[in-house]
């Protein structure tokens, strides 16, 4: 009898927490919609509650405020850019690499809208520039020196600063999204960015230099 208990007390602790990752989830992708729409600045925590369909107080069961909410957002928006990174690590061909390439611009296109309001804080914010912008650009930046330099030593790549080349990638994609995140053009289309990102593996591996027939 005390088993069936501790179960099924087991069981409506996952169901509560189930149902409270569910509500953040709503609140959070209701956040995103009003961040994109109204700036982070001019937003209110009554319209994300408004456009999560819930009161004001409710929201602050989940959450202490707004800033919480964007710090939570950048987590969420980390986790697909750091699958595709441990991803990277397997890549061979210049195949793979051109749709891992493709992927980074499909996740950066589809983050825009915090990756935006994220970057405008930084720029206001010593603790957001430090504590989220700057380390996952760090983390982006090790894992491209590690993949650098194994291709290095397995002959692939020639013999460069992998510390600067991992850099010098980093700046292509930024340069490349950096219309859309200031919001003087559209992102880019899925056919663009396939464009785009051949473009990059092209001058990546092979430069600039006309190739001798």
């Amino acid at each position: 009898m005390a088993g069936r208990t501790k179960e099924s007390r087991r069981g409506r602790e996952g169901r509560r927490q189930r149902r409270v990752a569910r509500r953040r989830s709503e609140i959070l992708a209701a956040a995103a919609r009003v961040f994109a729409s109204q700036g982070y600045a001019n937003a209110t925590t009554r319209e994300i509650a408004d456009e999560a369909d819930m009161a004001e107080g409710t929201l602050y069961n989940y959450f202490d405020g707004k800033r919480e909410i964007l710090l939570a957002i950048a987590n969420e928006a980390e986790a697909p850019m750091e699958a595709a990174l441990l991803e990277a690590g397997r890549m061979q061909s210049r195949a793979e690499m051109i749709a891992m390439a493709e992927k980074a611009l499909d996740i950066s296109s589809t983050e825009l809208p915090f990756t935006r309001t994220l970057l405008t804080e930084a720029w206001l914010d010593d603790d957001i520039l430090q504590g989220f912008v700057s380390v996952r650009l760090k983390r982006i930046h090790q894992r491209l020196v590690d993949f650098i330099e194994e291709r290095i030593d397995a002959g692939m790549f020639r013999a460069i600063d992998s510390t600067l080349a991992a850099q010098i990638v980093i700046g292509m994609f930024g340069g490349l999204m950096l219309p859309a995140l200031r919001g003087v053009a559209p992102s880019p289309s899925v056919e663009r960015r396939h464009a785009l990102a051949e473009t990059v593996v092209d001058l990546l591996l092979d430069g600039v230099r006309a190739q001798e027939v």
